[in-house]
């Protein structure tokens, strides 16, 4: 037999013994060893030259010295071990988002970098480019392209997933939507689901090439809508209506560079469901009260921010609306009224034209085009981000503090994205109706505001800018320990919201840690509720003070 080896046991060999020689072995860890240490040293000294950094040895220190909670003094041992090593683990990735956030090589090398990938084709882990100078953001395609979000081994990943520090979500949509249709039905309030489609289910055809039956859909869409309607709840799905306003008018229905719908196809599913209303509850009569304005503005879209591209360099054209902006016919901005019939819930599809922050308007949204169709005013609780949830949790807490926003509603219109299905928390939320607690939190009297001193108990995390389709994010903090700063009297503890992040960038809330004493002017939050409570927020983790009567924060110098 031949001794001689063929092709691929030659190359098997090669591949498992790769000679190289000393001088280029050692070039090799040098480079490394250099680059592992250069990039450190120089952020420490950029820290240092500019004190509006936070600096990096005092973040190292924060990492192992925070001491989150007395509450571990109370558990056993192994629990304490346990909760000690959540928390670390929890700081670890706020310190690595923190590091990655101030980091130069991402201040000096992203938008270059971003730049070069778009010209080969590529976004990033949130964008997605497609045809004609159109972009997709990505957990859009994932929903369409995903596994079923009711697929059971679907359903068991999602649940067992998440970080350890985090309570494991429930994501099972059905049973979470169904309890709500039961406590709504006991109140006699008609429940009417509003799933919006997202931007591919609609326009395929700007990402890739082939022929479409659109609206495309997750592969779970039908067994959902008959699950649905089998326990009585009505679905209305704008996804046909703006199917067929695409057909007539030969026009799309979505931004080129958001997430969201254009106005006239949010006008039109507004009229169509104000009909789907009417057709399954008695409401009163119209009074026939509101009236459109013209207006006409242009913006840049929320994906194409997400690409962290600095504005002055237009990679995508900022795009041109006409809106409707809802007023009186006494010449009054249009407002929500916590005493109509109607109550919407809803996520950004429902703020996007109503909340001045997101850069498109405002008086113009869903809402508001949903009462100049039905005539007459609706309530609202809206929310940015996490319609799965966000907007049932902010009903149910005004109900735990005694203020029964149910009262007089005969239906309750809960509009999220359709993505939301196969990635948002489903979880269970109870609306029972409480007393008006007896509460040791601090409150300012009504519109005043107090500055004060306190001490930080706890902190909700801050998205990194750019990471999550919204510009702006109000941060939750735990506050104890306050004084007021001009009498010295003591005010226990305050749950308090502030801006933890401004046009994508974060502020210098997000960047305090527990533990930490500040200086914070607090406010009577329903001094600013009107205008802040619609934002996308972050929530700490213990759900019993979440409950409490919050105030607004702003950090003093």
């Amino acid at each position: 037999m031949s001794s001689k080896l063929n092709r691929e046991e030659l190359a098997a060999l090669e591949v498992g013994h790769t000679t190289i020689s000393g001088v280029l072995a050692k070039s090799i860890v040098f480079c490394f060893i250099f680059c592992i240490v250069t990039v450190p040293v120089v952020q420490i000294v950029i820290n240092q030259i500019n004190p509006d950094q936070t600096s990096f040895l005092d973040s190292l220190q924060n990492l192992f010295c925070e001491n989150r909670t007395n509450k571990l003094q109370e558990e056993s041992f192994f629990s304490t071990i346990k909760n000690r090593n959540n928390q670390l683990l929890e700081r670890m990735d706020t310190f690595e988002k923190q590091l990655e956030e101030e980091s130069f090589l991402r201040t000096y090398l992203l938008a270059p970098g971003q730049q070069v990938l778009l010209k080969l084709g590529y976004g990033n882990e949130k964008v997605y480019p497609g045809k004609d100078s159109w972009l997709f953001y990505r957990p859009d395609m994932d929903y369409l392209i995903g596994p079923g979000f009711l697929d059971q081994n679907q359903l068991a990943l999602r649940s067992e997933g998440g970080k350890v520090w985090e309570a494991s979500i429930e994501p099972d949509p059905i049973r979470a939507i169904t309890e709500f249709h039961a406590q709504l039905n006991n109140r006699g309030i008609q429940l009417i689901l509003v799933p919006t489609p997202i931007k591919a289910s609609l326009h395929p055809e700007f990402f890739a090439s082939g022929s479409y039956h659109s609206p495309l859909q997750n592969r779970s869409w039908d067994d959902f809508l008959s699950r649905m309607r089998a326990v009585g709840i009505p679905i209305f799905d704008p996804a046909p209506v703006l199917q067929n306003y695409q057909k007539e008018h030969r026009s799309t229905v979505y931004l080129k560079t958001d997430t969201h719908w254009r106005p006239e196809a949010m006008e039109l599913v507004a009229e169509k469901l104000a009909a789907f209303i009417h057709s399954n509850v008695s409401l009163s009569p119209g009074a026939n009260s509101y009236i459109h304005q013209q207006k006409r503005l242009s913006n840049r879209g929320d994906i194409d921010v997400m690409l962290r591209i600095p504005e002055q360099i237009e990679l995508y054209r900022k795009e041109e609306v006409n809106l409707h902006p809802v007023i009186t016919r006494s010449d009054e901005l249009w407002q929500a009224t916590t005493d109509a019939e109607v109550l919407l819930l809803g996520d950004s599809f429902s703020n996007i034209y109503s909340l001045s922050g997101m850069g498109w308007g405002e008086g113009a949204g869903f809402g508001e085009q949903l009462s100049f169709m039905l005539q007459q005013p609706i309530d609202l609780i809206l929310q940015n981000d996490s319609g799965a949830f966000a907007t049932r949790e902010m009903l149910a807490k005004e109900l735990t503090r005694g203020r029964d926003r149910l009262s007089g509603k005969k239906v309750l219109i809960w509009q999220f994205a359709a993505r939301e299905l196969a990635s948002g928390n489903w979880k269970k939320i109870s609306l029972k109706l409480h007393e008006k607690p007896e509460s040791d939190f601090y409150t300012p009297p009504p519109n005043e505001q107090r500055d004060v001193t306190a001490v930080v108990v706890e902190i909700a995390s801050s998205p990194v800018p750019g990471s999550v389709p919204y510009k702006d994010n109000v941060v939750t903090l735990h506050l104890d320990n306050i004084h007021d700063m001009v009498t010295g009297e003591e005010y226990g503890q305050s749950l308090v919201y502030g801006w933890g992040m401004r046009d994508n960038v974060l502020g210098a809330l997000a960047k305090i840690r527990t533990g930490e004493q500040i200086k914070i002017r607090l406010m009577d939050w329903d001094m600013v509720q009107g205008k802040y409570s619609s934002y996308r927020r972050s929530t700490l983790n213990d759900e019993m003070i979440e409950l409490e009567l919050p105030v607004w924060g702003e950090l003093l110098q």
